[in-house]
């Protein structure tokens, strides 16, 4: 399905599909991220105005007869309209289009996607360090906290005091709570970090498909620019709307990245923040409740 997607809508970009191996991921771990990884691009399709109305997607997401699929398969296989014949099928408004603005919005955008990818990986690698070290030192020190706890609790066991035993009591308590605050940790980094880790693969992959898009409308420009001196008025005129059909749908593609890239964004770090103040309020109200443990 990705290939027929990629095939026929070349002035589209097409989202990732899960990678089939990750390192360091194993079993459910992997079939837990893939499925992840692959719910959204699910919801890009779905959210794209072309691609969510393509006849060969909605083939594959409704039919549910084995026969039915395997004729639709082949019938996507042997479809004409792929590539640049797609464009036959594409309506344009008919107000032609001024080459050089369109090439300087080209190549505004065209300098966004090497941003947005640069600052992408740069998310990516500070998330990813974040993530090895409250599954990894974070975690581990926490407990070992919690070990120091038990050790110090130890320590008043001996004593001939009518307060040892709350100490004590309220010491192990304490281990307790700091065993677990160094397991929410690891769980925080795969149920709350996780998802904007798989987010940004999502739109990273997506928006690195851009490129090659603005490199065909480049190419359908510059063999107009080749040719136009060369031909007859009319001829001329009717390859400038072929190229105006390009344009017009690489600008609304990009006006179209553009917005998903707002819309990823905004609702994955409102998700991942929103969570990140959830975990750390529970630590805080644990916190409190422990020293109140010492209020005797």
């Amino acid at each position: 399905l990705h290939d027929q997607l990629s095939a026929k809508y070349i002035m589209i970009a097409i989202p990732p599909l899960p990678e089939k191996q990750v390192s360091g991921r194993y079993e459910d771990d992997l079939i837990d991220h893939r499925k992840h990884i692959l719910q959204l691009w699910v919801n890009k399709i779905c959210r794209h105005p072309v691609l969510s109305q393509s006849e060969v997607w909605l083939h594959f997401i409704t039919c549910t007869d084995e026969k039915e699929w395997k004729n639709g398969k082949r019938k996507a296989e042997k479809d004409e309209y792929v590539g640049g014949n797609f464009f036959n099928c594409v309506t344009v408004p008919q107000s032609p289009l001024d080459i050089g603005h369109v090439e300087r919005q080209v190549e505004k955008f065209h300098r966004s996607v090497k941003s947005t990818e640069d600052a992408m990986r740069v998310m990516q690698e500070r998330l990813s360090i974040f993530q090895k070290l409250f599954v990894g030192p974070v975690k581990v020190n926490w407990q070992k906290m919690a070990m120091a706890f038990v050790t110090l609790a130890q320590s008043f066991n001996t004593d001939d005091h009518p307060g040892s035993n709350r100490m004590v009591d309220a010491l192990k308590q304490t281990a307790h709570h700091y065993h677990q605050i160094g397991d929410d940790f690891e769980l925080h980094s795969r149920n709350d970090m996780e998802p904007v880790a798989e987010s940004l693969y999502s739109f990273k992959g997506t928006i690195q498909t851009a490129p090659d898009i603005l490199h065909v409308h480049k190419q359908a420009i510059q063999k107009y620019r080749e040719n136009e001196t060369k031909l007859s008025h009319a001829d001329a005129e009717r390859i400038k709307r072929r190229v105006d059909s390009t344009s017009y749908a690489v600008l609304a593609e990009m006006n179209h990245l553009n917005t998903e890239k707002i819309e990823d964004v905004r609702l994955t770090m409102h998700t991942f923040l929103k969570r990140q103040a959830d975990f750390y309020q529970k630590m805080a109200n644990t916190l409190n409740e422990m020293a109140k443990l010492y209020e005797f």
